[in-house]
């Protein structure tokens, strides 16, 4: 049964929701006060699209609030978001919200406004689901891409092989009977802009980037057979941008790696020596590449540009990637960017936006679908669900379902432990299942587990 939603502001983190839902077959009635943002969204979704302010008692009757089953506000300003949440709680009591806040001054321990007892069930930090991804793809340099699931015992992980691995020039069947306990399952290939959901018969080439679940106790053992010796340990980070992220990105980092923080602009500057005294600040142009030297850009591991200027980001992390710079990881505020960025040499590229829609759409849950992720770049998406008991799923073995072509199950997460998905892999209906699926393909893996 579609739902009935409710997104209050048409920037790039209500579009990418509006589009994600509607394809979900919800009806959609997204609202801003920008002429030319209901215009696109009029001219490219299959919404209600309404011109006005959001956080507007007659705006919000004329969206229909009182029969909304999702409410969620996405705008720029946090305080639109709070008010239209809090309007819609009191005009819909049933009605589930969900708004952006950036500012601690609203969701800091010290905060005396509870915005939970005022009617918002979830609150969205972008810079801080940012900063955690960031943390993540540090901490695990090899990975371009990284997931945690079941409490970080599972692990989706996007990585090129080396064109001297075992993988190269063999099939995913090939490799199967080469490790007879293959300890990753390859859920999804990235190659030349081609989205490739691999079967059986798919066979690794040089350049692919290629998508996998893992154990966490198994990374090394996956890296290894991707053509990864342990690396060299991440020991310096230079963060460029002492804007609020990466502020935030020090905060994650600074008890595990010696991290510089740069920036060209005093006052943010000044800002950031008042919540990091204990860390090396430097006022520097990223795009500077005198000053890049005379800083030893060429011993630092692992550079992070994440100034408010995604061109800055983007060029300073080239400049870095010239200079000998392992890791580079770059954040851009358009996720249609990121295709554009592979094959230049950036190793991650982080959005806060799609970061955005990827950690709402973990919180709407629909039926038995227990959260829906994107990839970056790709065309898949990554959903957790679990079977009914009446599936016909349930007790048959993988290698014996007619699963849908397009989506392939990558892990199972049981009560008793989680497991890589094999041929021999039986699903149970207390299971919660990993399955990467093309987005055409949603409604056929849902009606499978129904």
């Amino acid at each position: 049964m579609a739902r009935k939603i409710i997104i209050i502001g048409g920037g790039q983190v209500g579009f990418y929701l509006a589009k994600t839902l509607s394809e979900e077959h919800n009806d959609i009635t997204i609202i801003d006060i920008d002429p030319q943002k209901c215009k696109r969204a009029r001219e490219h979704l299959d919404a209600m699209v309404i011109e006005g302010h959001g956080a507007q008692s007659k705006i919000l009757e004329e969206a229909n609030t009182a029969d909304a089953d999702l409410f969620i506000a996405v705008t720029r300003l946090d305080e639109i978001n709070i008010i239209a949440c809090m309007k819609a709680r009191r005009i819909n009591p049933k009605v589930r919200t969900i708004a952006r806040v950036r500012s601690d001054d609203y969701v800091g321990p010290d905060n005396i406004l509870n915005l939970k007892t005022e009617g918002i069930d979830k609150i969205i930090n972008p810079e801080r689901t940012a900063a955690l991804e960031i943390q993540q793809l540090v901490q695990n340099a090899i990975a371009q891409e990284i997931m945690p699931y079941a409490d970080g015992r599972l692990y989706m992980v996007a990585l090129t092989p080396t064109a001297e691995c075992d993988l190269m020039d063999h099939s995913l069947r090939e490799v199967g009977e080469m490790f007879t306990e293959l300890p990753f399952r390859t859920v999804a290939i990235d190659r030349d802009g081609e989205t490739i959901i691999p079967q059986g018969d798919h066979v690794f080439h040089e350049g692919d980037k290629i998508f996998v679940m893992c154990r966490r106790e198994r990374l090394d053992e996956m890296y290894k057979i991707c053509g990864y010796r342990r690396e060299k340990k991440i020991n310096t980070v230079m963060i460029l941008g002492a804007g609020k992220l990466g502020r935030l990105i020090v905060q994650h980092l600074r008890d595990d790696f010696n991290v510089r923080l740069v920036d060209k602009d005093e006052r943010r500057l000044d800002v950031a020596s008042r919540e990091l005294p204990d860390v090396l600040l430097l006022e520097g142009d990223g795009m500077d590449v005198d000053f890049l030297d005379s800083e030893g850009i060429e011993e630092i591991d692992a550079y992070i540009a994440v100034t408010n200027d995604e061109t800055t980001n983007l060029f300073s992390g080239l400049i870095a990637r010239r200079k000998g710079v392992r890791k580079i990881i770059v954040h851009i505020n358009s996720p249609d960017y990121i295709p554009l960025v592979k094959g230049l040499g950036i190793n991650s590229v982080v959005s806060k936006n799609l970061t955005t829609v990827d950690a709402i759409m973990r919180y709407v849950l629909r039926g038995r679908i227990h959260s829906v992720m994107m990839l970056e770049g790709i065309d898949t998406e990554i959903i957790e669900l679990s079977p009914s008991g009446n599936s016909s799923i349930v007790g048959k073995a993988l290698k014996d379902l007619d699963f849908p072509k397009g989506a392939v199950v990558g892990a199972v997460i049981h009560p008793e432990g989680v497991e890589i998905a094999t041929g021999k892999t039986i699903m149970g209906p207390d299971d919660r299942v990993l399955v990467f699926t093309r987005p055409n393909k949603l409604a056929n893996v849902e009606a499978l587990f129904n």
